[in-house]
């Protein structure tokens, strides 16, 4: 039976403090609850009557199940609490032989190769080695001799391990001889008997026998409370019986002393040396070895009834990535939810489907989705105790784990755990049974955000490193996954097949898995960056990532990939969910945004932004009075999607494939054409020892043979007419030689046998002939083409034709790989297959499905995280040339000389799905803060244009529904004609980039152009102020986009003294911009 991780998060040291506990407790005297603690087997009821007090005897998970079960409208199971109680007995009433156990343990230990492949193949290698030691032990003869108290014992093997400076295998062999130990003797025979009461009480309040339970440990005691212990030890799944109970608790006990556990302890001692060495301060070290001492190790377990689940999930109460609330009614819930028993979706074995549900202003729930990758579940094992993985079938893993309905379920359930917990941001997990029943089967205050925003609730911490952005034009991307922990690092590749290869990992490295699980915290912990091919955004990977600040990419979905990486360079760029070969300089960026502590300025100050992962990290930023999302680029959320939407609209429309076999075409005529040129200059050759090609096709050389084969034997008469025929079919053969000649390009190029049966046989210029249709010419047409079949099928396998089609197709695809079109045309080839897999693997039916929804959720998202703030949306401004990098992109994107001057902005025109994912995240989504911002509109006719067309076609319209349109300030002509343009628009907001290079002349990709591009120049500065100027002349809010106003004074001087509404710049920079502009305004 294998062990499946709780939880996998390790979290930060913190006194988490339920807020409104006083209805959880019941009124009792002291004898009773004094009574109470006693007692080994404690139920929900008596766990209440004991009050917060109880935490210490039974750990946070029986606390706090006993908490959820007294929640109104949410539905707990039944559970029994084997107290810390019953622990400390069985270490001091039990007695072991240490010579015993450590000669033991020392002779089969040492025996292992750890770095053994099949030995790192077994997630339960370890667990197995350590219960057939005990049972050794417990069969030794010496075993009852010379016996000391198991507690002794355990506290001499752990002695000084928190400081030792062993490495991974001696400490995992102390880890080992204490769990050896404490499996070798009995449970005390009351332990044993409270633990199968207690089992018998769940089968009897479920109304059945032999009930499935899980058997969870819950760390307890004192320090328990200061740090979370949550699946450091082990949980055991669809137990039945009471011996296979009394087993599993048993094992549950030796796991409180498990290397994860131990390292766990001894990480936080050696966290506060190091503190301390630093500080000076003693005191740290002295109370660190003190309160974090192995020796105070002690352990409940929960006993709770199991639930068989259709779905089983994690949900908190905020996004667990960034520690987003939602709206300023805190009504976002984060749910990840898979197939099955939900150790999947904590494990990382699965990458869950992700839901966010959140309220509009009246009430109506909105939740937003993304799909998974759910290829695998594990289900109760029929066969007995125990649990088992297997697939989900294709079609299932490609739908919705929760239906809308389902998903808003579980978000009222989270939100009422959460009220009861005084609004804390809650952990649970979850599952729905075949009747569609919720169960709450565990739940605990998350710590990470939690802890920052009691102890931070202003600050915003965003310091980290990132990939320099100037190299990122250079880079090779390897592979791409969900960034879960922001941030970039660097290092060798050292994948992992299991914890026991630990000792591999040294300080700086890349750490790589299928998935991570506690066992390799140590390793996580020193590690630059993690890759897990597998997981969601509450699986362990990603969690522990976050909790440590390591940056992390998870749900890779590549594990060959990933394996073949292994003792490779690497650049991992969490921030953009990317790894890239080698390493690509970093630089430290951000630092902390203390939102009390910035000044007022009348000039506004918001933010560019881009990725929605990054405005929910930010949506504290809110708190601003004048906070606002001046420029939100479409562009990041349409290259989620990936796929140029011409190309998904032709599919939907069924011309995709047509137009793929056109683009083919064109592609291998060019290719015909470059090969042509090799040939004929030399750079490449081809001989097709023609005269012998040209008489195998027209069969002339067959009939030689055949009459030079009869020679022999005849008269002379007969050899003269034989002499006279061959030299008829040689001179036939030399006819057929010349008209093939005038054809040797197309037969060096062409694949296609039966276009050469034409060329060699002379039907070409005779079929150019027959273009009419009269029955004559359609007669010889179809003569012909039943000739050249016939021919065909003669020769299609002949040895000789086919070692020339061999030739033309390796010269073919030699040079089309060296010319790059080979990837050109396999992309294009596989296009239709591939936006089908696409779909499929995001849960959609059509492509406008894929294009409208994704875009509208994303602008969703930005809308909720800065609920009540303006957010300006400005519709997509991809040039040709970034079109034409998209999925399909080639099919419909032609080569621009200059893709800055091209076809884009509002001439290109907005694309309607564009507008209807719009119109859904205002409507259906609630996002009313959104506003429309139209880029690169050249002239006043464009601008008349695309209003009217915003109005007529859309329904858009300036001032209903508080919409407001805006016009990107970023052409020359905007500024010459401001007070014409103001007139159509509720405003400007002036793009510098676009403004600087068109006022000047340059093109700001142009190196060479690079000193020129100044947007202090005065013919720039003219636009600027011209554009502010009209906005105030008409009443018109004018704002700016764009690095200038934080890195110039010149320009922050200039648009602040000339009254500029708004200023906006990237996140990095906003709050010292903030801060300049009010020294600017003194």
């Amino acid at each position: 039976m294998g062990k499946k991780g709780d939880k996998g998060e390790v979290k930060e040291a913190k006194e988490v403090k339920v807020k409104e506990q006083s209805t959880l407790k019941v009124e009792v005297s002291t004898s009773e609850i004094e009574a109470l603690k006693q007692k080994l087997v404690l139920t929900g009821e008596e766990i209440k009557k004991i009050g917060v007090e109880a935490e210490l005897l039974v750990g946070g998970k029986n606390y706090n199940t006993a908490i959820i079960s007294t929640i109104e409208n949410v539905r707990a199971p039944q559970f029994r609490a084997i107290s810390s109680v019953a622990f400390h007995k069985l270490l001091d009433e039990t007695k072991v032989n240490a010579s015993v156990i450590r000669r033991v343990v020392d002779k089969e230990y040492d025996a292992i190769d750890w770095n053994d492949s099949e030995v790192n193949k077994d997630p339960e290698f370890l667990r197995k080695f350590v219960r057939n030691l005990a049972k050794k032990i417990k069969e030794h003869p010496e075993r009852n001799a010379s016996q000391v108290k198991l507690r002794t014992f355990i506290n001499n093997v752990v002695d000084g391990f928190a400081t030792s400076p062993e490495g991974i295998d001696q400490l995992r062999k102390r880890s080992v001889m204490v769990q050896v130990a404490i499996l070798s003797v009995d449970l005390p025979k009351e332990v044993e008997e409270e633990v199968r009461q207690a089992y018998r009480d769940i089968c009897k309040e479920a109304g059945e026998e032999n009930v499935p339970v899980a058997v969870r440990s819950s760390a307890a005691g004192e320090d328990s409370r200061k740090k979370a212990f949550a699946g450091l030890q082990d949980t055991y799944l669809n137990i039945v019986g009471e011996n296979e109970v009394v087993e599993a608790y048993h094992w549950d006990c030796a796991s409180a002393y498990n290397l994860r556990s131990m390292t766990y302890r001894r990480e936080a001692i050696l966290d506060a040396l190091a503190k301390a060495e630093a500080t000076g301060d003693e005191n740290l070290a002295l109370e660190a070895k003190k309160e974090w001492a192995i020796e105070n190790t002690s352990l409940s377990v929960c006993i709770m009834r199991m639930i068989n689940p259709v779905v089983s999930g994690t949900a908190f109460s905020a996004d667990t990535a960034t520690g987003c609330r939602g709206t300023e009614r805190k009504d976002l819930v984060s749910i990840d939810a898979s197939y099955g028993l939900g150790e999947a979706v904590v494990s990382g074995m699965v990458t869950p489907d992700k839901f966010y549900v959140f309220q509009r202003d009246d009430g109506e729930e909105v939740v937003i989705r993304f799909m998974g990758f759910k290829d695998k579940k594990i289900v109760y094992d029929e066969s007995g105790s125990g649990t088992k993985v297997v697939k989900v079938p294709e079609d299932m893993a490609c739908r919705w784990a929760l239906s809308l309905a389902q998903a808003e379920m579980v978000a009222k359930g989270v939100r009422a755990i959460s009220k009861a917990y005084g609004g804390m941001i809650m952990d649970t997990e979850f599952c729905i049974d075949e009747y569609d029943r919720l169960w709450f089967v565990q739940a605990r205050p998350e710590t990470r955000w939690n802890e920052e925003l009691e102890k931070h609730p202003h600050t915003i911490f965003m310091r980290r490193l990132e990939v320099d952005p100037k190299f990122l034009n250079n880079v090779e991307v390897i592979l791409e996954g969900n960034g879960a922990s922001r941030g970039a690092g660097q290092g060798v590749v050292k994948f992992l097949r299991s914890a026991l290869e630990l000792n591999k990992i040294a300080k700086g490295d890349v750490l790589a898995a299928e998935r991570t699980d506690p066992d390799m915290v140590p390793g996580m912990r020193i590690a630059s960056a993690i890759l897990a091919d597998a997981g969601g955004d509450t699986s362990h990977a990603a969690i522990t990532s976050r909790e440590l600040g390591i940056p992390a990419i998870i749900g890779i979905q590549r594990l060959e990939v990933l394996r073949s990486l292994d003792g490779q360079e690497v650049t991992v760029d969490a921030s953009r969910g990317k790894v890239y070969r080698g390493l690509i300089p970093l630089v430290e960026v951000g630092g902390e945004i203390d939102t009390s502590k910035l000044p007022a300025t009348k000039t506004k100050v918001g933010l560019i932004l881009a990725d929605v992962g990054q405005a929910m990290f930010l949506s504290r930023l809110r708190e601003v009075e004048d906070f606002e999302v001046g420029l939100l680029r479409a562009e990041f959320m349409l290259g989620n999607i990936g796929v140029h939407p011409l190309a998904l609209e032709a599919y939907d429309q069924g011309r995709l494939n047509g137009i793929v076999q056109k683009k083919l075409e064109e592609l291998e005529n060019r290719l015909t054409k470059i090969i042509k040129e090799q040939l004929a200059s030399g750079i490449v050759s081809l001989d097709l020892k023609l005269r012998k090609y040209v008489g195998i096709i027209t069969g002339l050389k067959q009939k030689v043979k055949e009459l030079n084969e009869i020679e022999g034997g005849k008269g002379t008469e007969e050899v003269l007419a034989i002499h006279r025929q061959i030299r008829e079919l040689d001179h036939k053969w030399d006819q057929y030689l010349d008209k093939a000649t005038n054809y040797l390009d197309l037969l060096k190029t062409s694949i296609d046998l039966k276009e050469h049966i034409v060329a060699i046989l002379g039907y070409k210029e005779e079929l150019v002939t027959l273009v009419g249709k009269e029955p004559e010419m359609e007669q010889r047409k179809q003569e012909i083409t039943e000739e050249v079949e016939e021919i065909y099928q003669k020769i299609k396998s002949d040895p000789y034709v086919l070692e020339v089609q061999e030739k033309i197709r390796s010269l073919r695809e030699e040079i089309a790989l060296k010319s790059g079109l080979k990837k050109e045309m396999d992309e294009i080839r596989e296009l239709p297959s591939k936006i089908k897999s696409i779909l499929k693997a995001k849960g959609y039916r059509t492509g406008k499905e894929l294009y409208v929804q994704t875009l509208a959720q994303g602008l969703a998202l930005f809308a909720m995280a800065f609920y009540g703030k303006p957010i300006v949306y400005r519709t997509t401004d991809y040039k040709s040339n970034e079109y034409r990098n998209l999925v399909g992109g080639s099919l419909f994107e032609e080569h621009e000389d200059n893709p800055m001057l091209g076809y884009r902005g509002v001439s290109r025109g907005i694309h309607d799905w564009e507008l209807e994912a719009f119109k859904l995240a205002r409507g259906a989504y609630g996002g009313k803060n959104l506003q429309l911002m139209l880029p690169f509109v050249r002239t006043l006719e464009e601008a008349r244009s695309m209003k009217r067309y915003l109005a007529d076609v859309h329904q858009l319209k300036s001032g209903e529904d508080g919409l407001k349109l805006i016009l990107m300030s970023e052409i020359p002509s905007n500024a010459i004609l401001a007070k014409q343009f103001i007139q159509e628009f509720d405003g400007f907001s002036i793009g510098s980039n676009d403004m600087t290079q068109l006022v000047l002349g340059t093109d700001r990709d142009n190196a060479r152009l690079r000193h020129i591009y100044d947007e202090e120049d005065p013919a720039v500065v003219w636009a600027i102020l011209v554009t502010i100027f009209t906005g105030q002349k008409y009443g018109k809010k004018v704002g700016f986009c764009g690095q200038g106003v934080s890195n110039s004074k010149i320009i922050r001087g200039l648009v602040c003294i000339a009254g500029i509404v708004s200023a906006s710049v990237v996140p990095d920079t906003y709050a010292q911009t903030k801060f300049d502009i009010a020294e600017v305004e003194k």
